[in-house]
Formats: structure tokens, C-alpha cells, sequence
């Protein structure tokens, strides 16, 4: 049972101890518990009849059904709050600095063991640049360069060296060279070494490393948020756009009403007290 439901029932019990009292014991006593009584039970209904209101709509309840009134603008209004006060840039930031995204990567590679890590991506990856670098547009490139050197253009010259011929060997070699590379141990253990290394130095205050790691991801926020703008709110309301009447109800009812419910218990309690105060001062008047 709600805490409201229970503060009524306690209403209701004091408001017939009241007139038991004042019928068969003392009628002074008791209309002072009926009057506590009486005024408790209209505040608890007159607050429950009021949460009926904002969550239901009843034919016998003018303008009740506030929320399901009030739907699109409750749903806008959710969407721009959640966009523009909720997931302003200075407030992620502030919780980026206080969640200390630099140390936690730190941490995670200063405990990263690539002993028998999958570096199969490396290879993938290897494949894809020897692919680009075999493009007819990046080997013309490559040559160009080298063949600004002097001693290549004599080698050219004398046919020893064919700087396009050399660029496709390197290229059809590199994926051989990478596997040969990621899975010869002593490369291993030095990646890994360098992997701690780089661990340690995102948890150092003051390293090289913790500062670009943090100027990197929050200039990654910065253009996240930017090219987010709207589609925040956007994908807010049309999320609860999607929900029903009465799943937007029990859903927000769900979260608020068992704080809500202290507004019966309070109406309750001082509509015990008023009650108090006001038969008190009636048995004060002289007409009383």
C-alpha cells in the first residue's frame, strides 16, 4: 500500500474515533479529534484527487490528465532540456575531467599482455597499405621522390635501378614483412614494453602523453557535440514520440510517485493540524 493510501486510512480511522468520542465519551475530546479527523481526510482526498489529475484523464475531473494534455510540449521540452542543459560542452568536460579518461587508459595498457594477443589487424592493415601504395597514383608519387635524390636518377640512368619496379616489390613485399614482424617474439615483447611504457606516462600529471591524450579527446568531444547539434533533441523526441499515452505515464509516474506520495502524507498531517488549530480556537470563542 502507498504511503498516501495509508495517511487516508489513517484519516478516515481518526475522523470515526472522533465521533465515537463525542458521541459516547466526551464530546469536548471529541470534537477535537473529529475536527482533526475531518480536516486530515479532505486534505488527503483533495491531494489524491490532485495526483489523479496530472497523471489520468477522468470525465469527472475537470481538466484532469495534465501530462497526456500537455504530451508534445512535455516531449519537446524533455529533448531541448536534455540537448542544451544536460549535455552543454562545459558540463562534459567537467565530467570527462573528473572521470579521468587519460589515467584509465593508462592503466588498461600498463595491464595489456600481447603474449597471445590476435594481431591479425596488423596484417589486415598491412594489406590494405601495400594496396594503396600499389595505386598507379601513389607509385608515380613514391618514385618522384625518389628520384629527387642524385644518386638515383645516375643509378636510372645506368639501368640499375628502376625506382617504379622498386616501389610494387616493396609493396607486394609489406604484407610479409608485417606477418614475419607481429609474430616474432623478441617484437613482441618490445611492443609490449612500449605499450607499458606509454601506460605509465598517461598516468603522469605532468607527461607529454596525458596532455596530448587529453587535448585529442576533447577536441573529439568538441566535434562530436558540434556536428551533434539538434540531433540530440531530435532523437530525444522522436524516441518518445514513439511511446503511448500511457506509457509516457507509467514511466514518469513510476519515477516520481513515490516521491509525489508525501504530498498526500503532508496533506494529511497538517490537515490534522489545521484541524487542531481550528477547534481549538472555536472552543476559545464565547458563542462556542
Amino acid at each position: 500500500m502507498r504511503k498516501g493510501d495509508v495517511a487516508l486510512v489513517i484519516s478516515f480511522l481518526l475522523y470515526v474515533t472522533g465521533w465515537v468520542v463525542f458521541v459516547y465519551y466526551n464530546a469536548h475530546a471529541g470534537e477535537f479529534i473529529r475536527t482533526a479527523g475531518e480536516a486530515s481526510l479532505i486534505g488527503g482526498l483533495c491531494d489524491y484527487i490532485a495526483l489523479k489529475m496530472l497523471f489520468e484523464k477522468k470525465w469527472y475531473l475537470p481538466n484532469s490528465g495534465v501530462l497526456p494534455r500537455n504530451r508534445q510540449r512535455l516531449v519537446q521540452a524533455i529533448g531541448t532540456t536534455v540537448e542544451k542543459d544536460w549535455l552543454q560542452p562545459d558540463t562534459i568536460h567537467r565530467k570527462l575531467i573528473e572521470y579521468d579518461l587519460a589515467t584509465r587508459i593508462g592503466r588498461w595498457l600498463e595491464q595489456l599482455s600481447l603474449h597471445d594477443a590476435d594481431l591479425t589487424i596488423v596484417e589486415q592493415q598491412a594489406m590494405r597499405i601495400a594496396d594503396w601504395i600499389k595505386r598507379p597514383q601513389a607509385v608515380s608519387g613514391i618514385a618522384a621522390e625518389l628520384k629527387v635524390e642524385p644518386l638515383i636518377r645516375i643509378l636510372e640512368r645506368l639501368y640499375l635501378f628502376n625506382a617504379e619496379r622498386t616501389v610494387m616489390k616493396f609493396a607486394d613485399s609489406l604484407p610479409d614483412r608485417f606477418s614475419r614482424l607481429v609474430h616474432d617474439p623478441e617484437f613482441r615483447q618490445y611492443l609490449e614494453i612500449e605499450v607499458h611504457r606509454l601506460g605509465v606516462q598517461l598516468q603522469t600529471a605532468d607527461s607529454m602523453e596525458r596532455k596530448h591524450v587529453e587535448a585529442w579527446v576533447e577536441k573529439l568531444l568538441n566535434v562530436a557535440i558540434g556536428a551533434s547539434r539538434g540531433e540530440i533533441a531530435r532523437l530525444v523526441v522522436e524516441n518518445l514520440s514513439r511511446l503511448s499515452d500511457e506509457q509516457i505515464r507509467v514511466q514518469i509516474e513510476s519515477k516520481t510517485r513515490p516521491h509525489l506520495e508525501w504530498i498526500r502524507v503532508n496533506g494529511s498531517l497538517f490537515g490534522a493540524l489545521f484541524g487542531l488549530c481550528a477547534a481549538f480556537f472555536r472552543s476559545l470563542a464565547p458563542f462556542a
